[in-house]
């Protein structure tokens, strides 16, 4: 088994990588199908809707307090037409993300988030280390023969 964080071999099944410290989730409960996709789309939806209502308050907002300061009628036309703009555009681009994402879900190709694929890594190959013709232990010891005898 390996972390999907950091790809180091894990020798033993434990709930957390020894390395990085993530949560280690068994293969057989990562799920490569919809919830993936959904989870994401929800997000892409829960920006759009939250985009809409400030973008809308800051437009009306911004238009009628300019109104009631007696503001001339050319800025506070300036204004809506410029953050009206500026809202469609950031509106466009969310409304886009979350259209792509629910094409790549209807086509089946589901991928998971960047970030969250395993690394896994290559078992090493172990080659074994040539044996040397003397050891260590035999040209740095000395044999004890008895003396006087």
């Amino acid at each position: 088994m390996y972390c999907q964080s950091c790809g180091s071999a894990l020798t033993q099944k434990t709930n957390y990588c020894n390395r990085c410290g993530t949560q280690l989730v068994p293969a057989s409960d990562v799920k490569l199908d919809k919830t993936a996709a959904e989870k994401r789309l929800d997000e892409y939806l829960d920006g759009l809707f939250w985009i809409s209502v400030f973008g809308l308050a800051f437009i009306i907002g911004g238009t009628v307090l300019l109104h009631k300061t007696n503001v001339r009628e050319l800025i506070v036309l300036g204004y809506f037409i410029l953050s009206t703009t500026i809202f469609l555009i950031n509106f466009g681009f969310s409304l886009w993300g979350a259209l792509s994402i629910m094409r790549s879900s209807k086509d089946g190709k589901l991928t998971m988030r960047p970030g969250h694929e395993t690394r896994e890594l290559t078992p090493p190959k172990i080659e074994p280390l040539p044996i040397p013709v003397g050891s260590v232990t035999e040209n740095t010891t000395r044999s004890f023969e008895p003396r006087g005898q």
